[in-house]
């Protein structure tokens, strides 16, 4: 039997068909009858079925003994204990002794993030974290700096050209392509002449089909972005009239920008000088079209200030909807805000709040940086953080320094770890809860709407998209499983604690309810307070158990308010020093180990489609089990190297091992791989089986970015020699 429900190990949230046997499921296709999709799915939705059923899932709740080992633990009594020993933490240090993270993995349900928030409000907690503030937190405080345009930007619906900075959303899913099948859109729409521009240090997917390809140094977005605004203002290629009505501080950003000429971009970033050209005026001279960044320029350098320059460059160019314009892809499942054709004035994004315990960081407008948990658990003074509930997330494989990562989670009073199975950070937890998976639980698409606000032109719907999927197996025969936010629920009920959940949309329209805390609610009485003001009711959306397009009543851009005088500042005092200093900064200083080695390489990620960051990796579908170090044939021959030798990889933080692989597409002096590889140290002798982690060449000590905190993930300086005999290689 063919069951309809959607795929969630992404955010791409493919429709699909389980093929159920006997209350089983064997098998995953792509619904082929979805107008969105039409059929499209990945290797990791296809192993769906061999990931709940895989040897290593965890069928019932963990509990450490005081031996090191194991033990099963009855949900009943799982919460009964962690409960107890929350509510002792509070009692003797306060509720700002308990933090949660979640990671990517939210995407699974929507049910997860929201709840987990509620449980952490209802304590009194803010000290909330997530995986946001590890790789494009910029993206939130550069549009408070900005100030915000009121309606939605040039989409995925019409576009002529786009803007690609640091993405290989053709593998990642993210940044520069709709959600939905994403190599028949742009396959369609480059036959009707769109262009696609891509600067990226490797010629990716998505590169290899562009028709312009900037490929610069690492960590030199910041002078790309500037040489083509300098290029589109010097030219007077910009919207006048958006840019008249609309926008401030226009002369002094043309001043600042002045020295980015093309042939001193070109000499920067060692790329063409006449290409730089040809892209910023294929660029400005679309009728329609976008331009986005990610984790790639996010995480090399000044990742605000590349967020600010990519909004600068839609604004000069006026790449937002309009008065009258209708939005091709209004909210469909949950509550949006009225699109108004008008300017947000910059507002405070950094700064905010106390500062963490251990350390000067504090809060942006992208919330608390992770970065600064470990710092904040291992802190000595009274104020330190105690207790963690770790969930959707595997801190100890993802997260930038894997050394300080481990000291901080051994160091925990209390560690909870909500994860499938004995992840790496589960082996350190002090309970391991277990939960059910998606084709378990029933869900809906309300995270891929309220991803669509993270970015211009990172991630959303080309069209009115929602579909309901309701649980199309019951767990395995004999496990004691249940949801995250029913764990949630259950240690608020213990702790004497009221939950009020609001909409998941980010906009804080329609005003939280307060859930019943004696009969408790359904996963279905959960989804709907989300839908709650949303356009279409949940009802309707579960009519059409594969999904379908909801065009409704058409969503206009309204006017702008006749009062309104806001500007959006595309010359804030602080991103315009911080770009004066880059200009004035031409040398490049060899980095060093700790030992004084040279490190001659830059480390930067690359992802791949059969991983979503730490899940999936012992997936069949895995092409291989490790992350390689990809390096350039030359670069190979150099150091007298070969496919499959083993390295020994050195930062100034630490040393992995990695096996390496030659790869053409990379510029020469650079290590490429993928992230949330590997185990704790004590593992490496399994490289071949569970790769290298990448986190433990990064520290979170230094080289934080000023307003975020955000941690320097890529182009860290790095070198690569032969391994020892000590871990396997040549004698």
């Amino acid at each position: 039997m063919l069951q309809p429900s959607y795929c969630r190990f992404c955010h791409n949230a493919c429709p699909i068909l389980v093929e159920v046997e006997d209350g089983r499921a064997i098998g995953v296709t792509g619904d082929r009858d979805s107008p969105m999709y039409e059929g499209y799915t990945c290797v990791k939705g296809r192993a769906l079925p061999e990931q709940h059923y895989h040897p290593e899932r965890l069928l019932t709740s963990q509990k450490r003994m005081p031996d090191g080992t194991y033990r099963p633990i009855s949900s009943e009594q799982l919460m009964d204990e962690v409960a107890e020993r929350l509510e002792q933490i509070v009692r003797r240090y306060g509720p700002k002794a308990v933090a949660s993270y979640t990671g990517t993995m939210i995407v699974a349900s929507a049910t997860i993030r929201p709840m987990l928030g509620a449980l952490m409000d209802a304590i009194g907690s803010p000290m909330r974290f997530d995986s946001d503030s590890l790789d494009q937190i910029g993206k939130h405080v550069a549009k408070a700096l900005h100030g915000m345009w009121m309606a939605p930007p040039q989409g995925f619906d019409d576009p002529d050209v786009g803007l690609v900075i640091g993405a290989n959303p053709l593998i990642s899913y993210s940044g520069g392509l709709p959600i939905g099948n994403p190599g028949k859109w742009l396959q369609r729409w480059m036959e009707r002449g769109y262009q696609l521009i891509v600067v990226d240090p490797r010629r990716t997917d998505l590169a290899k089909r562009a028709g312009i390809h900037l490929q610069p140094r690492p960590g030199e977005d910041v002078s790309v972005l500037a040489g083509m605004l300098r290029v589109i203002v010097s030219e007077a290629r910009y919207d006048k009239e958006f840019v008249a009505e609309h926008v401030g501080g226009l002369e002094a950003l043309r001043a600042v920008i002045e020295p980015f000429t093309p042939g001193y971009v070109a000499r920067r970033a060692d790329i063409d000088a006449d290409a730089l050209v040809q892209a910023a005026r294929t660029f400005a001279g679309g009728r329609r079209g976008f331009a986005v960044a990610s984790t790639g320029a996010n995480m090399s350098g000044p990742g605000t200030l590349v967020e600010y320059l990519v909004l600068n460059l839609n604004t000069v160019c006026g790449r937002w909807l309009r008065a009258g314009e209708q939005l091709a892809a209004p909210f469909t499942a949950t509550p949006g805000a009225p699109a108004k054709a008008q300017a947000m004035a910059p507002f405070p994004g950094y700064g905010l709040g106390d500062a963490l315990p251990g350390s000067g960081l504090h809060a942006s407008s992208g919330g608390l940086p992770t970065a600064g948990l470990p710092g904040a658990i291992l802190h000595h003074g009274e104020d330190r953080i105690r207790g963690l509930i770790s969930c959707a997330g595997n801190p100890v494989a993802s997260w930038p320094d894997q050394l300080k990562t481990v000291e901080a989670m051994q160091a925990l009073e209390l560690l909870i770890q909500v994860d499938i199975k004995m992840s790496a950070t589960a082996k350190l937890a002090h309970y391991v809860v277990a939960p059910k998976m998606s084709l378990e639980t029933a869900s809906f698409t309300a995270i891929q709407e309220a991803v669509s606000q993270y970015g211009v032109g990172y991630i959303g719907y080309a069209a009115p998209w929602a579909q309901y999927a309701d649980a199309v197996v019951d767990p395995p025969s004999g496990s004691d499983l249940f949801e995250e936010w029913e764990f949630f629920y259950g240690l608020a009920r213990r702790m004497g604690l009221q939950l009020e959940v609001g909409p998941i949309s980010p906009f804080g329209l329609v005003a939280p309810v307060a859930l019943g805390m004696e009969t408790k609610p359904s996963t279905e009485d959960i989804l709907a307070i989300f839908n709650r003001g949303g356009r279409i009711p949940l009802e309707e959306i579960r009519k059409h158990p594969g999904g379908a397009l909801f065009p409704g009543s058409p969503v206009f851009v309204e006017p702008k308010d006749p009062d309104c005088r806001d500007r959006l500042d595309v010359a804030n005092a602080q991103m315009m020093s911080d770009l004066e200093a880059i200009s004035r900064d031409q040398a490049d200083t060899l980095a060093t180990s700790a030992n004084g080695e040279p490190l001659e390489f830059r480390l930067i990620p690359r992802r791949i489609q059969q991983a979503y960051n730490s899940s999936g990796h012992s997936l069949a579908g895995m092409r291989r089990r490790h992350n390689p170090a990809f390096m350039h044939p030359d670069d190979l021959g150099s150091l007298g190297l070969q496919a499959g030798d083993m390295v020994e990889i050195i930062s100034a933080r630490a040393t992995i091992v990695a096996l390496v692989e030659p790869d053409d597409t990379l510029r020469r002096g650079l290590v490429s791989m993928t992230h949330a590889f590997g185990g704790a140290p004590e593992t490496d002798h399994e490289l071949r089986s569970i790769g290298s982690s990448t986190g433990r060449l990064l520290s979170v000590d230094r080289d934080l970015q000023p307003y975020t905190g955000q941690p320097h993930m890529s182009n860290v300086p790095v070198g690569v020699r032969p391994a020892s005999s000590a871990h396997g290689g040549p004698d």
